[in-house]
């Protein structure tokens, strides 16, 4: 970052930088709020800024990065675009997550991927009851449940198994971790919808994460409340990029297979159901052999596919 200021301080107005926390974001007022780091700085930020609605960059200097919009080397071309007013911002839903003890008062926090109510001690099942807008929805037992917003689908909640979700979509993603059953599955639910957590008694605590931080003990009786919190990260866009376009780089998502695009040119016999037609049999002396009847890689009726591709 200490090498990127004199760059930035050359085109934009710098309100201040903020190596050691000591600026509240929560009430600072900024046209665009640049995070340099990885994922895991950009989920702090967002929690340092509440409801504060300061447009974020990200700048990627961690492992994965898939909420920062840049790598360091695009940074003078994204400065120049956001001056210029080419740029795009979009509404990333945050989730409010309420937690309220059988005694002792209730506490609230934000998060921009999931809330995860999980098992506190290895080799040991929690039993939640879940409710949605009320009324009686499911029981998990396992090592705990996900509640994830559009961003966090692609997060803890897709390693457990969760559907990848267009950040836009209003929309919550439930995915039970590793559940004891075998007919449980993800569900979505609308965005306005208020998901609560109560954990049963007289098996093993749960704890409570918030994007991954500060894990808070469940006591027996203690009820979650998951809802939208009416406050969204406003997430910055120079690079031109979509969204598809950072799930295809960024996570290896290919599509179809890698098909051949055109048939051998000397090949006798094309390709049919994925696997290529059987090769020539070996120049030399003798007569050749026959062929092999009911052979699998030949083309029913024995005549060769002139397909351009099989499908594997």
């Amino acid at each position: 970052m200490e090498r990127a200021l004199p760059l930035l301080r050359a085109r934009l107005s710098i309100a201040g930088v903020d190596l050691d926390d000591a600026i509240d974001l929560a009430r600072a007022k900024a046209d665009l709020l640049l995070v340099f780091g990885g994922d895991g700085s950009l989920l702090y930020v967002s929690h340092r800024l509440q409801r504060n609605a300061i447009p974020v960059l990200g700048v990627n200097y961690g492992r994965f990065g898939y909420l920062a919009d840049l790598q360091p080397e695009e940074l003078e071309g994204a400065i120049d675009a956001f001056v210029s007013g080419r740029y795009a911002v979009t509404e990333r839903a945050r989730l409010s997550c309420t937690r309220r003890p059988q005694a002792g008062a209730p506490t609230t926090s934000l998060a921009l991927n999931d809330v995860v109510v999980g098992r506190r001690t290895l080799g040991r099942m929690v039993d939640l009851d879940v409710r949605i807008d009320g009324r009686e929805a499911v029981g998990i037992s396992g090592d705990g449940l996900i509640v994830a917003s559009p961003s966090g689908s692609t997060a803890h909640a897709l390693s457990a198994g969760g559907p990848i979700v267009e950040p836009t979509v209003a929309t919550m993603v439930l995915v039970p971790v590793c559940p004891h059953a075998l007919s449980t599955r993800p569900l979505l639910v609308p965005l306005s919808a208020r998901v609560e957590l109560r954990l049963r008694g007289g098996l093993s605590p749960a704890v409570v994460t918030v994007d991954g931080r500060d894990p808070a003990d469940m006591a027996p009786g203690t009820v979650v409340e998951v809802e939208d919190a009416h406050a969204p990260l406003h997430l910055v866009s120079v690079s031109g990029r979509s969204y598809y376009d950072s799930l295809r780089v960024k996570f290896g998502w290919a599509g179809r297979p890698n098909y051949r695009e055109t048939a051998p040119a000397n090949s006798s016999e094309a390709e049919a159901d994925g696997q290529a037609g059987a090769p020539p049999p070996p120049a030399g002396p003798g007569p050749a052999a026959p062929p092999e009847s009911g052979g699998g890689n030949r083309a029913r009726g024995g005549r060769a596919s002139r397909r351009g591709r099989a499908r594997s």
